[in-house]
């Protein structure tokens, strides 16, 4: 019998009244559930995820940690928890379980999970990637899950809506997980990018970093094109990503990176 041991870290973040941010985490135990998805509200919900993970990252690595990489699951389970906490902005589901349930229902195997969540309404709407990372990394339980050195994966759930008065109300969710020994390859497809914007070699994702990200999606790319799923990279990152020039994006090109990467880290 699986059992689920949960600490509570509950904080009220009140830069208005209308706007509650509150953190969860929960210790170490192995645990395994189900399957959903939920469509995203917004066409900015991709692009706001992918945001809001570089921004985390680049927390982190100030301080010193590994950046985390975003899961298609987590992206999947954070979304769900995002349209849940429109009508209970709680980290109790509507169903009675944990907000942390979300995870255990894309069958993942973590030791170590953990959720922020975050509503704002009007003209205190956190209405872009920026002003809910400042919210969190402004209070001490949601800074302590953003940067705990144990988490490896991470997903980002947005959810928008008007109300009745017209207000842009804004709904946002983390959650982390350390998954031990387990690994987890099912990245996020990268965005095309609008206006095909010319990047420097090896910068994949146009993030200005040459990177192990950077590597990891040239490798999910190579993936996709090899097994059928088709290219979801533009023509700039194509550019960007065939670092040996051969006219094809592969795991050679994510080692060249990768060697690119581990060179710049020891200047």
């Amino acid at each position: 019998m699986k059992k689920l041991l949960a600490s509570v870290i509950s904080i009220a973040l009140t830069i208005s009244a209308m706007l509650p941010i509150t953190s969860f985490a929960a210790p170490d135990t192995a645990f395994v559930l189900g399957d959903n998805i939920v469509e995203a509200s917004s066409a900015n919900a991709d692009a706001y995820a992918e945001q809001v993970v570089k921004l985390v990252n680049s927390e982190r690595t100030k301080r010193g940690l590994q950046p985390v990489k975003a899961l298609v699951s987590m992206n999947k389970a954070a979304s769900i928890r995002a349209k849940e906490i429109v009508n209970k902005f709680d980290h109790v589901r509507p169903d009675g379980r944990s907000g942390l349930s979300a995870i255990d229902d894309e069958e993942l195997i973590w030791f170590w999970i953990g959720e922020n969540i975050a509503y704002g309404r009007g003209m205190f709407a956190y209405d872009s990637p920026e002003k809910v990372m400042n919210g969190w990394m402004n209070s001490d339980g949601h800074r302590e899950n953003i940067l705990n050195s144990r988490c490896k994966y991470i997903g980002v759930g947005y959810y928008e809506k008007l109300d009745d008065e017209g207000d842009l109300c804004t709904y946002w969710v983390q959650l982390f997980m350390d998954s031990g020994d387990v690994e987890y390859t099912d990245f996020p497809s990268v965005k095309v990018i609008q206006n095909e914007a010319a990047f420097e070699k090896g910068d994949v994702n146009g993030d200005n970093a040459i990177n192990a990200i950077d590597a990891s999606e040239v490798l999910t790319e190579y993936a996709n094109v090899s097994s059928g799923r088709g290219s979801h990279f533009s023509a700039a990152q194509k550019t960007a990503a065939d670092m040996n020039t051969n006219g094809t994006v592969d795991a050679v090109d994510a080692s060249i990176i990768l060697g690119i990467y581990a060179s710049n880290a020891t200047k």
